[in-house]
């Protein structure tokens, strides 16, 4: 056993002392009689521990645990032997062994996880050993305590504090299993119920998920995407939940007992905005196959969960065999995300101050948080303290009256409270009490404190809410409400926008299904996608006059000649990187910092165009490129190479300008257009109209040109004509 555990921990600890785990090893050996049982043990407990990979104080831990509580080795042996850090370590372990559960005394139990929080703050080494003592202890429960009464008890022990701790770390493995073996001892009888099914239920669906697999990872290799697709089923006590909840006794009843996960291959070192983009990508090539349920879409990327929990989850139908069609869940991250899925903050423990924000985000914070405490209780090494040391920074922990911890921003107050607990409470918050008392909705949460949320039916949010809440979540769920009330002013109006733009340029108007914006950017838009791009105009998120030349592009609608595209030899011979991206225009605008897309790799005389990645970079695609229209389209611009503007001949247009009559009026008209250096070659004037035809310099001159003339006193309205003569 030692030397398997010394082979383990060396494959990622290059910097192991292996005579400090040996001595340890050995002294386990010389003080317990049973040896193989005790060993066991140990087995268990490390190999849960061992996928976070611990660090070599952890092991060593782990091993005097037991013979540290029974008084067989004290303190000064410890620090001697094995140095500060264990003996840390062993002092936080022993703290929490005397804590008293009380059932059905929820004080008690908030008290108990507030000192679990703070022993968590300053090691969150201990917790995670102090959960898998106690998984492990589950995992033989029957054999460990004789008493049934004991064992039940112990078991609402675990689901009451452990499983919230678990779930708040998101080591989502030990959590499901915590969950389950305490269900399993508390509702036996609906425990067996529930398993019976859904072991039946697996061996009958099992080639159902592997069809499915097999589907979604065809569709992604196709694509040339390096992915990993599989299914996983949701624990027993996450199904029976999920029943109770519905009314339902049959588990063939639900349709979301198993979600697909597609996980894309990632390294710490890779950019994550391509890898983010990517992801999308994925999501935009699932749902241009199979079509989404809008409402089910969660972006845990743009908005991660409160303890880090990062993925896109979306919700799809048609991709289940046609005898079952039912909804099937898709799960899209990358591999290091599926490792903070699977372990949460403790993913991250072995990599200490190394870590980047970019990679982690808020739990970054976390552990350098507990770097620092480690450095401190290095230097007081006397006794553990009470310390009151905010290694959170800009977090705090905040209880529902149950004992639900709740992660906040530092600031936050009840209403950011609220919308962490549902949406709906959070709408509906009218008031709250904290630690017993009634406050004030704009009161400053502190760490620690138990919050009771008031509510009052038919109670809607306030818009001056938005400039009081802290949290993201909490702010995006106020803004969502107010959006979906304005929802049809805002697509009444991109109506109206788009419909102004397309007579400009002498298109017709927007039909009953917007047929025009179904093919938008290489991407066949469901009508829903159509209303939803209207609704972004309409709220400014999005330029008409960019949606139509999307549509309608000016070099194929305007009237035009231009020569051939004529390069620089010396740039065709040189094409390296740097080269190239000195030589494109985006938007009209040379000098940007953009990015060549290792997807497409595009080279000179390539047709292009730019992509806004979610980081505000600018990626170069061929304009053929096959992740294209799985990107979002709204983050499309136009882009060329510098050669083309500078061998651009000009294009010839008809406008037509509808206007009430006034003295000076086409002298005005005449101004604007010379002040741009544009030529008239044609004019034709009659009542309340007048025609122009003209030679702009650049296509790009049209809209601001129509913008200067809508501007001139009296003119009504600017159109484009294919002639008047």
């Amino acid at each position: 056993m030692k030397a398997e555990i010394i082979k383990k921990i060396s494959s990622y600890n290059k910097n192991l002392d292996k005579d400090k785990i040996s001595r340890a090893f050995e002294f386990v050996l010389k003080r317990y009689d049973d040896i193989e049982a005790n060993t066991n043990d140990l087995n268990r407990v490390l190999d849960l521990l061992f996928p976070l990979k611990p660090d070599q104080d952890t092991i060593i831990a782990v091993f005097l645990h037991d013979l540290y509580l029974l008084g067989f080795i004290n303190d000064d042996n410890i620090k001697e032997m094995f140095g500060n850090s264990v003996l840390n370590l062993l002092l936080s372990l022993k703290k929490l062994s005397s804590l008293n559960y009380a059932e059905n005394d929820k004080s008690s139990q908030v008290e108990i996880l507030r000192k679990m929080y703070l022993t968590m703050a300053k090691d969150l080494r201990v917790i995670l050993i102090w959960l898998a003592f106690r998984l492990s202890k589950m995992n033989c429960l029957d054999v460990v305590i004789d008493d049934i009464d004991l064992r039940t008890r112990f078991a609402k022990e675990t689901m009451e504090l452990y499983v919230p701790i678990a779930s708040r770390l998101g080591v989502y493995r030990m959590k499901t299993q915590l969950e389950d073996l305490s269900f399993k001892y508390l509702n036996p009888e609906e425990y067996k119920y529930v398993s019976e099914q859904v072991d039946k239920f697996g061996k009958s669906r099992k080639l159902f998920i592997e069809s499915i697999s097999n589907k979604v990872d065809n569709l992604l290799k196709r694509k040339g995407l390096d992915v990993n697709v599989h299914g996983r089923f949701k624990n027993i006590y996450s199904i029976y939940k999920k029943m109770k909840r519905k009314n339902l006794n049959v588990v063939d009843d639900l349709f979301d007992l198993f979600a697909i996960r597609v996980i894309i291959s990632s390294n710490e070192d890779e950019d994550n905005e391509d890898l983010v983009d990517r992801l999308y990508a994925v999501l935009g090539i699932i749902h241009s196959e199979w079509r989404p349920i809008s409402s089910r879409f969660k972006d845990y990327i743009a908005v991660p969960k409160p303890n880090g929990y990062r993925s896109l989850h979306t919700v799809v139908l048609g991709l289940a065999p046609k005898d079952m069609d039912q909804p099937v869940e898709v799960q899209i991250r990358d591999s290091i995300m599926h490792r903070e899925a699977e372990y949460g903050m403790a993913s991250h423990w072995v990599y200490k101050s190394n870590i980047s924000d970019d990679k982690v985000g808020s739990q970054s914070h976390w552990i350098k948080g507990f770097e620092k405490i480690h450095q401190f209780f290095d230097n007081e090494l006397s006794t553990i303290k009470e310390v009151e040391l905010d290694v959170f920074k800009d977090r705090i922990f905040v209880l529902t009256p149950r004992g639900e911890v709740k992660d906040l921003p530092l600031g936050s107050i009840p209403i950011d409270f609220a919308y962490a607990v549902h949406t709906e409470v959070g709408h509906q918050c009218v008031m709250a009490k904290v630690n017993g008392s009634l406050v004030p909705l704009d009161y400053e949460l502190k760490n620690g404190d138990v919050v009771d949320i008031i509510t009052k039916k038919n109670n809607e949010p306030k818009l001056r809410w938005l400039s009081i809440v802290k949290s993201n979540f909490g702010r995006n769920k106020i803004k969502a409400w107010f959006n979906n009330l304005n929802k049809e002013n805002n697509l009444k109006e991109g109506k109206t926008l788009v419909n102004s733009q397309l007579e400009r340029i002498g298109q017709p108007l927007l039909d009953q299904n917007y047929t025009i914006l179904k093919e938008y950017c290489s991407r066949d838009l469901s009508l829903s996608e159509r209303e939803h791009l209207l609704e972004e105009v309409g709220k400014g998120s999005q330029l008409a006059s960019d949606v139509i030349r999307k549509v309608y592009p000016y070099e194929k609608n305007l009237s035009s000649s231009s020569k051939p595209v004529v390069y620089d030899p010396a740039l065709l011979e040189n094409q390296n990187v740097e080269n190239l991206l000195k030589n494109i225009v985006v938007g009209g605008e040379e000098g940007l910092p953009l990015k060549i897309a290792n997807c497409c790799s595009p080279r000179l005389g390539n047709k292009i165009i730019a992509f806004v990645t979610r980081g505000n970079r600018i990626t170069i695609h061929k304009s053929d490129c096959n992740l294209l229209h799985s990107l979002d389209f709204q983050r499309i611009i136009p882009a060329h190479w510098k050669g083309f503007e500078e061998s651009f001949a000009g294009c010839r247009v008809g406008i037509k300008v509808v206007s009430e009559f006034r003295v000076g009026f086409i002298k005005d008209i005449s101004a604007v257009i010379a002040s741009m250096n544009i030529n008239i070659i044609d004019i034709l004037i009659k009542p309340n109209c007048t025609y122009l035809l003209l030679d702009l310099l650049s296509f790009d001159q049209f809209d601001y040109l129509l913008d200067k003339i809508e501007q001139v006193k009296g003119v009504l309205r600017v159109s484009k004509v294919d002639s008047f003569r």
